[in-house]
């Protein structure tokens, strides 16, 4: 749903349209919601259509003249925070707004704005697909394995915990805009991550430790201010065992979910060819069945097609509601309309 840059108006303008309609006073309220792009459209829906009992949500896509996508700098800029009402919402990724201060020029605002919506507790949408029942139905829909018998809650834990002071460091340094850390370069750290079976590959956590030990002047010569920044970021709820959740969320989807994903699946669907191999003498009989299989989990034997699928998935994937940051977001929508 796309709507050019001039749509809207106030809260209030949007309210009072229902004034001019037949029958207004059975007329349902309306409410436009601006997103930042057509994939958020599809998650964001999940959240506000729980609420759509006395109201209609238009979730709207802003976008340019040349139709390309604005983005959150953009839609804050052109949408207007001061035009937000119960009539009028933006939805957006909180980024590192909600932890780093002044992380951009219009953090505070966002903050002080009970009408801006936003991912509550993780960085963007990405991250809530990084939870284990979500990733376990991707290996299942590639697989057809049924009973996986890793514990991908502890997978994550074990890489949250792993990269966590990487991560608090990178934050430290976004905070004190240094450069000294920059998110390309935490970025490619995450790159270096890897799993075999239920696990991180060992070879990971020795590259982490060096990686780590390199940031050592830069701690020392910081340190009361790094202890500081640490402590806030406690009570912010950002500790080991949840930072996979304030990391960039693209980042950790690809680096950590689908990396996690691949690795089980690509363990399953080798034990289901070693069957075939072993069990179906046949020849055309063992082809039928392959090409069945690669049909029906729409993979063909090739690592890249299976990433690509478990991608597909992924964002395809409704945020389970039971995740804190999902209960968070019930709770801002029910702040906003004081939904009973």
């Amino acid at each position: 749903m796309a709507s050019d840059i001039s749509s809207g108006g106030s809260s209030k303008f949007l309210a009072a349209r229902k004034l001019f309609r037949v029958n207004s006073s059975n007329v349902k309220e309306e409410v436009e919601v601006f997103v930042e792009d057509e994939v958020d459209t599809v998650f964001w829906r999940h959240f506000f259509s729980r609420h759509e009992n006395n109201r209609i949500f238009r979730i709207k896509v802003l976008r340019g003249v040349a139709n390309e996508l604005c983005g959150k700098d953009a839609l804050i800029q052109f949408v207007k925070l001061d035009s937000l009402g119960p009539n009028k919402l933006i939805a957006i990724d909180s980024d590192y707004d909600y932890i780093i201060d002044d992380f951009h020029t219009y953090t505070n605002q966002l903050r002080d704005n009970k009408f801006v919506i936003h991912t509550n507790s993780a960085y963007s949408i990405e991250n809530y697909k990084l939870v284990p029942s979500i990733l376990e139905n991707a290996v299942y829909l590639t697989s057809f394995c049924s009973l996986i018998s890793e514990d991908i809650g502890a997978m994550i834990l074990q890489t949250s915990q792993m990269i966590f002071k990487l991560f608090t460091i990178h934050l430290f340094s976004i905070s004190k805009k240094d450069g000294v850390y920059r998110l390309s370069e935490f970025k490619s750290d995450l790159n270096r991550l890897t799993y075999k079976d239920d696990k991180l590959n060992v070879n990971v956590k020795k590259y982490i430790e060096n990686r780590e030990n390199s940031f050592e002047p830069y701690l020392v010569s910081n340190r009361i201010e790094y202890e500081t920044f640490l402590a806030q970021l406690k009570t912010k709820g950002i500790e080991g065992f949840n930072c996979w959740q304030f990391i960039n969320g693209h980042a950790a989807l690809e680096e950590i979910g689908i990396k996690i994903a691949v690795n089980l699946a690509g363990k399953y669907r080798g034990e289901y060819f070693s069957w075939l191999n072993n069990s179906i003498a046949d020849h055309k009989r063992k082809e039928e069945l392959l090409k069945k299989y690669n049909n029906s989990t729409r993979v063909c034997d090739n690592v890249h097609q299976l990433k690509d699928r478990i991608r597909e998935i992924l964002y395809d994937a409704k945020p389970d509601c039971t995740l804190i940051p999902s209960i968070d977001n019930d709770a801002q929508i029910v702040d906003v309309f004081n939904v009973k």
